[in-house]
């Protein structure tokens, strides 16, 4: 059996979706655990009108955490099942994800392996675009989780219910990026794999929370995972330079320039012959929209969105 784990709070008119792309999944041995985050919404409504006919659906309600991560301890803690996928309450899955994700788990012979994540499709709902992303598949994940997340949301992913238990649960002092804190654990002890096709429609604009950046809870989350993660930056300082480059393309493409010039600078600081900050200072000259622009040339250039 597989449990699915959607955290909500407040996301009454968009949890229909995410429920029927659950309930018209192929792979039908699941259970639905929908922890709501004391929403103040008619969520509860919403869900038990599910609950009502089929017993498979179960409504949880908990007191508002501020975070995603509790609502989704919250499910972890009280599933039965072998495998663990968690859906946000804003995103919707091809009705063959998880059939697709347990047939990669049933037929790899790598006992280490922990996660299976998928592509996606990123829909902009105020422009109505959608790109497909191919997930980067890199050798060593877990150096570059250490620069950035690049594996897509968490609706992305079927993870085995002991290696869950055994890196421990989300880290509820996030409130963002407790996903890819997920992932550098479970990349720490076992491996990571992806099957090759979009099963996550990945849903960003209005009524969704994926453009609500809030900068300052950013650098909070960037600062609170260099910590926990500071021995792999100091063993590496290659790894710390481009940590730092990081950092700063992602304070240009936020328009604030200063900032980004000061990560270019510590990034050579750490390795003076990083080719890419040098090159990024550079541009970081022309401006934000010069730099988006050769950003956006490079994702297309690798394939990773089409």
């Amino acid at each position: 059996m597989i449990s699915i784990i959607i955290p909500t709070y407040n996301r009454a008119k968009l949890l229909p979706r995410a429920i029927e792309s659950v309930l018209k999944q192929t792979f039908q041995d699941f259970e639905l655990l929908v922890v709501d985050d004391g929403s103040t919404d008619n969520t509860k409504e919403v869900v038990i009108k599910y609950a009502r006919n089929d017993t498979r659906v179960i409504y949880i309600k908990q007191e508002n955490s501020g975070g995603a991560s509790r609502p989704k301890n919250t499910g972890i803690k009280k599933a039965r099942g072998e495998y663990i996928a968690i859906l946000d309450s804003d995103d919707e899955w091809m009705s063959d994800k998880l059939e697709f994700q347990l047939h990669h788990f049933k037929q790899s012979k790598n006992l280490k392996l922990g996660l299976v994540g998928c592509d996606m499709t990123v829909v902009d709902v105020e422009t109505k675009e959608e790109n497909h992303y191919r997930v980067p598949r890199y050798t060593n994940h877990l150096r570059q989780l250490l620069l950035r997340d690049y594996m897509g949301p968490g609706s992305c992913m079927l993870y085995r219910t002991v290696v869950l238990k055994e890196v421990g649960f989300f880290d509820e002092h996030l409130k963002r990026g407790q996903d890819r804190d997920m992932r550098i654990r479970i990349a720490e002890r076992f491996d990571i794999e992806f099957v090759d096709n979009y099963l996550v429609r990945y849903y960003i604009g209005h009524g969704s929370i994926s453009k609500d950046v809030d900068e300052k809870a950013l650098e909070e989350e960037w600062d609170y995972l260099f910590r926990k993660y500071q021995k792999y930056y100091m063993e590496d300082k290659k790894l710390w330079s481009e940590q730092l480059r990081y950092e700063g393309t992602r304070f240009i493409l936020s328009g604030k320039i200063i900032q980004s010039r000061k990560r270019f600078f510590a990034s050579l600081s750490k390795n003076p012959f990083n080719i890419k900050a040098i090159v990024s200072l550079f541009v970081s000259f022309f401006g934000k929209g010069a730099y988006a622009r050769i950003a956006k040339y490079k994702m297309k250039l690798r394939k990773n969105i089409t």
